[in-house]
């Protein structure tokens, strides 16, 4: 990270935004910036104030590094062997619904509910930094970092 940080051109906040918006990176399908963009992942409206480049940078390129609370991605495996990993969107005694991306959610019933365990892979995708040049990829943590 911080050889890949170093390494970075000078970014800037304006055209991350657009990063941040864009199809290519898709952000804020999940997250919100102010009104703008999704809530399946955390809001992003003040991450500059809490978390430094390496932070930043580390959740786009491992995002399954750490996890914010209740943002935890759990496996669901039922009993006839399918695996089904997402967010807890809502629960009660008779199912469980897991968020599992952009618009999609399963229900599955508790008694066809083999395990529900948290799991080590988040539901926002790895390889965000291949995907983007490396002045995307400065323009967004510098647009990330001016949101305080």
């Amino acid at each position: 990270l911080k050889r890949l940080l170093d390494e970075l051109p000078t970014g800037d906040p304006l055209s991350g935004f657009q990063v941040f918006r864009g199809s290519k990176a898709a952000c804020s399908a999940c997250h919100a910036v102010g009104y703008f963009g999704g809530r399946i992942g955390p809001d992003l409206t003040k991450i500059g104030q809490i978390r430094t480049d390496t932070d930043l940078l580390e959740a786009i390129v491992y995002p399954s590094a750490s996890f914010v609370r209740s943002y935890e991605s759990f496996l669901v495996v039922t009993d006839d062997g399918r695996a089904v990993s997402g967010l807890i969107a809502d629960e009660d005694a008779q199912s469980v619904t897991l968020v599992t991306g952009i618009d999609q959610r399963v229900r599955i019933a508790r008694e066809d509910i083999e395990t529900l365990q948290p799991s080590p892979v988040s539901i926002m995708p790895a390889g965000l930094d291949q995907q983007l040049t490396a002045q995307e990829l400065a323009d967004l943590l510098a647009f990330l970092k001016a949101k305080r």
